[in-house]
């Protein structure tokens, strides 16, 4: 990931609070974090409570983050605009009120949020307004630039040696755990999805996940003599302006089209959601029809499938395989 992908995200964060007059955007989602930042947080198993992560001021254009230390902090944010990891209400409300303008913040937008922030921003900000701002974060995320994209395809690659070294052994009794050595070979240790091996009769299915410098690669389908099956209709009808009744036309299966870039994300759309929504060029999905899942880039013409295999033609069967 380069420091010019990261500065170009965070242009577009800041954009999005110019348009919609957000003087602070307080960010607690850790993707939410790493996208505007580029700051990579040690992984941990389990969910975290809401905590102010993230804070970016839109008339310094400075970035204020939670750390102690600067390890995984992007070299643009020196280290006196780190503020400390504490449970004490009272210290954060201090660290928060330490931060250049946003005690005089007239609107602060926060990606979620918890009890304990609101009464602290009554002490710290007493006369801003605290807005939602998940849906700004959504829609500025819905659309990759090209170098994400480009990270996303090469996740992609890291997950096919996964499923290589399922492929190379059906027999061995623990084929998910040579799917996770062949992925933490290559420097990827972070799942993106519970991994899935299962033998039926002569054929196996594999559902890999796995996330690479924060970015999401995933790939899932029915090999037979290490070839997978052909993909299915719906990932060709994942095109510039799709509506959910193309989707579901072009669906055989229980099926998902949803967003993938710094893990889950918008749209998500299924036979149940996503009635009013339409894809546009630039999204990046995760496609899924019955166990067959690729990763998608939409185009203004044929999508561009990033989790094609990285083998020589003729190994894996079908477009896209």
């Amino acid at each position: 990931m380069t420091s010019e992908l990261v500065a170009a995200r965070r242009r577009r964060v800041l954009d999005a609070m110019s348009e919609r007059e957000v003087d602070a955007l307080v960010l607690g989602r850790q993707d939410n974090v790493g996208y505007s930042t580029g700051m990579a947080r040690l992984w941990t198993s389990g969910t975290r409570p809401f905590g102010a992560g993230c804070v970016l001021m839109a008339e310094t254009q400075r970035t204020h983050l939670l750390s102690s230390w600067d390890a995984g902090i992007p070299e643009h944010v020196p280290f006196d605009d780190l503020y400390p990891i504490t449970w004490n209400p009272e210290i954060m409300a201090s660290s928060m009120a330490a931060i250049g303008g946003l005690s005089t913040a007239r609107r602060i937008g926060v990606d979620a949020c918890s009890p304990g922030f609101i009464r602290a921003a009554a002490r710290f900000a007493p006369g801003a307004q605290i807005v939602p701002c998940d849906d700004l974060m959504a829609s500025v995320r819905a659309v990759k630039l090209a170098e994400e994209i480009e990270l996303v395809r090469s996740a992609c690659r890291v997950v096919w040696s996964g499923v290589e070294a399922v492929l190379n052994r059906p027999d061995a009794p623990t084929p998910i755990a040579n799917a996770l050595a062949a992925m933490a070979a290559l420097g990827a240790t972070i799942p993106s999805s519970e991994p899935v091996v299962r033998r039926e009769g002569d054929t196996t299915v594999v559902d890999l996940g796995v996330v690479v410098d924060l970015y999401e690669g995933g790939v899932g389908g029915r090999f037979v003599d290490g070839r997978r099956e052909h993909a299915p209709a719906l990932v060709d009808a994942c095109r510039d302006g799709a509506t959910h009744d193309d989707l579901a036309e072009s669906s055989s299966g229980p099926w998902l089209v949803r967003g993938l870039g710094m893990g889950y994300e918008t749209p998500v759309i299924d036979a149940q959601r996503g009635q009013g929504l339409t894809l546009m060029a630039g999204m990046v999905l995760s496609v899924t029809d019955g166990d067959h899942r690729d990763v998608v880039a939409v185009t203004s013409g044929e999508p561009d499938v990033l989790s094609t295999p990285p083998y020589p033609a003729g190994r894996l069967v079908g477009s896209g395989a």
